[in-house]
């Protein structure tokens, strides 16, 4: 080593001060111009207290020496849990085994902004106390934080739309409830659209369907609060279409910034209305009964069944009804005649009971479920349906239909299909044996 490399310490320069200058006042000039923030701490159990900060370590915290006196005692009362913990667990372990310690944490500024610290530190032995002493230095890595996680939605982001080159991705921001809908155009350049105040200018334009606002809003607002990972969703929407309501899947994911808050919503979506119509019309197909057009006894099982075990204290009622005398119509205009009095039939159910569950339960039966209704309402609603079929219009003549009725209905939301579907059909029989063309209603005890 050479006498100018033996000259580079401290001692040296302080042989060359002018002189009456103090040697502390030049270590506390150096350390009040340090690029960095500077303290000396002690460790007090789980506390850690502040022997000496340096100017500059008020600013890299957002603090004034005034602002900060309060937190003197212990300084890890501006950080977040987790800082509050690492901090004396980290400087512990020092202890032991006498190498510096690393910790990235969180902390509050004095206007309750949040922001990021590094913090070096390590043992130092020239201060008599009888707690632990460390020498620390403080840097602000907000930056590189906030610049991680546009890195992971960036990321997030283009993972998304390479998967499918014909989707549309959105990026929706929370705290500026700010969507952007992003995609390839046909020149393979991204085009965008942006739509601020999302929450409330979607549903007064409507871009979603209105019978799918409930699941889609439901959706997106659980994943803005609760951490997702490719979530799908089908509804209908006018992203894809502005001129018409087309089936979309998205799927999406929640990115959370560095306190683990979920600050965006980021997805992908994907036109799939061919495929859900198709879907629909198969199921259509299955579940309908192919002469009346209604539900067939199957599907409308399995959906009244749904709908008693939702269970709710509005009124239900069940029908069941069939034609009198049907067998009459077949023998003496055959099967394809009888076939179209069911359809007439079929239609002036759809016609007269709106929102009703319908369907053909076989032969020249049907049934009917409604809840939410009275029973003065029901009586009207078959009256009118009776008298509408006395005078019905069959390939240009009219027909006399005539049919019985047993309606059972209950006030509470303990009954089974079985209970109300028995007691409509005991209740149809009497009306059968009472002279027929007649409704005979009944409360389920």
């Amino acid at each position: 080593m050479s006498e100018r490399q033996e000259n580079l310490d401290f001692y040296s320069l302080n042989k060359k001060l002018k002189p009456g200058l103090d040697p502390m006042k030049i270590c506390s000039t150096l350390l009040d111009n340090f690029i960095g923030g500077i303290g000396v701490f002690e460790l007090r159990g789980d506390k850690v207290a502040a022997l000496y900060l340096n100017n500059q370590y008020y600013d890299t915290i957002g603090y004034t020496k005034e602002q900060y006196a309060q937190y003197t005692e212990d300084i890890t009362s501006t950080l977040h849990e987790e800082g509050q913990r690492l901090i004396p667990e980290k400087a512990a372990e020092t202890m032991r085994d006498g190498t510096p310690f690393y910790v990235e944490c969180l902390g509050r500024k004095y206007n309750g902004e949040d922001m990021w610290v590094l913090v070096k530190a390590r043992v130092i032995n020239m201060i008599e106390s009888e707690y632990p002493v460390f020498l620390a230095l403080i840097q602000d890595i907000t930056p590189r934080k906030r610049k991680s996680l546009e890195d992971a939605i960036l990321l997030e982001r283009y993972r998304m739309m390479e998967q499918t080159t014909n989707a549309i991705v959105f990026e929706y921001d929370l705290l500026s409830d700010v969507m952007k809908f992003s995609y390839l155009s046909t020149s393979s350049s991204t085009q965008s659209r942006e739509i601020k105040d999302y929450r409330e200018t979607s549903k007064r334009t409507a871009i979603v369907h209105p019978e799918d606002m409930e699941k889609f809003y439901s959706a997106l607002f659980k994943a803005c609060k609760t951490p997702t990972k490719g979530a799908t969703l089908d509804y209908r929407t006018t992203v894809i279409d502005q001129n018409t309501y087309r089936w979309a899947r998205t799927t999406y994911s929640s990115i959370p910034d560095e306190t683990g808050r979920i600050v965006k919503v980021l997805g992908r979506i994907q036109d799939i209305d061919e495929e859900e119509r198709e879907k629909q019309r198969m199921i259509k197909l299955v579940e309908t009964d192919s002469t009346t057009g209604l539900l067939n006894k199957l599907a409308a099982t399995n959906h009244i069944q749904k709908l008693i075990e939702e269970g709710t204290s509005d009124d239900s009622f069940f029908a069941i009804f069939d034609i009198d005398d049907f067998k009459s119509f077949n023998d003496t205009y055959g099967h394809a005649f009888g076939d179209e009095v069911l359809k007439s039939v079929g239609d002036k159910l759809t016609e007269i009971f709106t929102d009703w569950v319908i369907a053909r339960f076989g032969g020249d039966e049907f049934i009917l479920f409604k809840r939410g209704i009275t029973a003065t309402e029901v009586t009207e609603l078959f009256g009118r349906f009776m008298r509408s079929i006395e005078n019905t219009v069959i390939r240009g003549e009219s027909y006399t239909i005539h049919c019985s009725v047993g309606i059972a209905w209950s006030q509470k939301n303990d009954k089974t299909y079985a209970e109300y579907f028995d007691c409509a059909d005991s209740l149809l029989y009497k009306a059968k044996k009472n002279g027929k063309n007649c409704i005979n209603m009944e409360q389920i005890s």
